[in-house]
């Protein structure tokens, strides 16, 4: 006979009845308020539905059965009850659904405010440091994400990891570069179910876009669960209309379980890669892609331990996000000759030396001129079989941050990719914000044979490098 139990949720009692053989919960409400039924069954975890439902169950790299989008069985882990295998891994493809739409939705924030900045003038673009207009991204992105991801989970208090804090904002002479921030987040959470996501009532106002960056206070550790946001990663790319990336992950106990990477500018041509933005964007002035074809802007994702990574163009003008017609499947490289592949770094010389990794590529017999990339895109080149190999070497004193890696270090093993330190451990994201004990620096590439050599072409090099 099936097992009946009571819940008092939001000033009803709901009958709920446990049924073995199908290994779900189903809950029967007393005649009540569609008000009082909805805020009960979004009380312990809020799922799509309406016309996204079908979307959103579509097996994109998540492995959702409609069924499963609207599935009571979510109430089983606030009742007290222990979750399932199987209900654990349908929360795994829901997080990492809602951290697509989101990172989609942050991408097209970026897009905007990104285009106010080609358009000045060459001389009036100034860095991040500078306070100039680019930091409207970094702060609106991370309050955008940390209110979705708020508002997805109930209203409770999410653990974020993020970059940025709210302390410039605060100061009496940032008025303006506030309300530049709070209107960005507003205008994009206007089009929230363009992709499938709750938009507030009401505009928010100031007060709560700084409580929504300030709320990203967690400092990670290897106990718990977090998500680790960065906002822009790639300031240079961004300010310059180059490369930049938007990159969200989940880390539950020290480990990555799913990662999401926005790249609004990835082109749908590998070779425009070698092109710097400004080129890319004059030929296709000259010579426009046709209407509704995909030419550039993608998010990729993966969860852990599928063995599978997807990507999706962004969101464009007036479409709805739609899992049905958009993802495919992505794979790394099966590039394994030296002479054949190509091989990512930072742009900026002051993240990496360019000497030092230049003799390793002569060592190993890598022919190709290096593919010089802002931000985690160089990740996201690997992942889709663009690139065969990433270096990076910081300078001594340089601490890596887990937000800098978490996402695209995930997606391109789930890829097919091997990603390490130069000792060939693991990343541990199980230490804080930084990438405590990294091995002199991070190698990754398409396959374990290409990784392989660059490992020992670091240690045979090593003490010679002056890093």
């Amino acid at each position: 006979m099936a097992e009946i139990c009571l819940a008092n949720c939001t000033r009803v009692v709901v009958a709920c009845r446990i049924e073995p053989r199908r290994r779900r919960l189903s809950c029967f409400f007393p005649k009540t308020s569609p008000f009082a039924r909805t805020n009960l069954a979004s009380g312990a975890g809020r799922v799509l539905a309406g016309p996204y439902a079908a979307a959103a169950a579509a097996d994109r790299g998540l492995g959702l059965s409609e069924e499963d989008a609207s599935s009571s069985s979510r109430l089983s882990a606030p009742l007290g009850l222990p979750r399932t295998e199987a209900e654990e891994e349908k929360r795994r493809a829901r997080d990492l659904d809602v951290a697509v739409r989101a990172v989609q939705l942050a991408c097209s924030l970026c897009q905007r405010v990104q285009s106010g900045l080609v358009a000045r003038e060459k001389g009036k673009t100034m860095s991040k440091e500078d306070n100039s207009p680019v930091t409207v991204a970094d702060w609106g992105v991370q309050a955008l994400v940390s209110w979705l991801l708020s508002d997805y989970f109930g209203g409770e208090h999410v653990p974020i990891v993020a970059e940025e804090d709210a302390s410039t904002l605060l100061r009496e002479d940032a008025t303006v570069l506030l309300e530049s921030v709070t209107s960005s987040v507003n205008e994009c959470l206007s089009e929230a179910p363009r992709y499938g996501l709750k938009a507030p009532p009401e505009p928010l106002e100031p007060r709560k876009i700084l409580d929504a960056i300030r709320s990203c206070n967690s400092t990670g550790g290897s106990k718990g669960r977090f998500w680790v946001l960065d906002p822009v990663d790639g300031t240079l790319g961004f300010v310059r209309g180059d490369q930049y990336a938007v990159a969200l992950a989940l880390i539950e106990d020290g480990d990555v379980v799913l990662g999401a990477l926005g790249c609004p500018n990835y082109p749908s041509k590998k070779e425009w890669l070698n092109y710097h933005q400004r080129y890319y964007r004059l030929m296709t002035v000259l010579s426009p892609p046709a209407p509704g074809s995909w030419h550039k802007g993608c998010v990729m994702y993966a969860r852990k331990g599928t063995g599978e990574a997807w990507m999706q163009p962004l969101v464009h003008d007036s479409e709805t996000f739609d899992w049905h017609n958009s993802a495919r499947m992505i794979h790394v490289s099966s590039i394994s000759d030296p002479a054949s592949a190509t091989f990512c770094e930072p742009v900026e010389k002051a993240n990496s030396s360019h000497s030092f990794t230049a003799g390793l590529a002569s060592s190993v017999g890598l022919r190709k001129q290096p593919l010089r990339v802002y931000s985690m895109v160089k990740y996201a080149a690997i992942a889709r079989g663009d690139a065969e190999i990433f270096m990076k070497f910081a300078r001594a004193g340089y601490k890596e941050k887990v937000w800098d890696h978490a996402a695209g270090s995930l997606i391109i093993q789930e890829a097919g990719g091997v990603v390490t330190d130069a000792g060939g451990r693991l990343l541990d994201f199980s230490k804080g914000i930084y990438l405590e004990g990294l091995d002199r620096g991070i190698i990754a590439c398409s396959g374990p044979l290409l990784h392989e050599k660059i490992l020992k072409a670091v240690d045979a090099s090593w003490d010679s490098s002056n890093l």
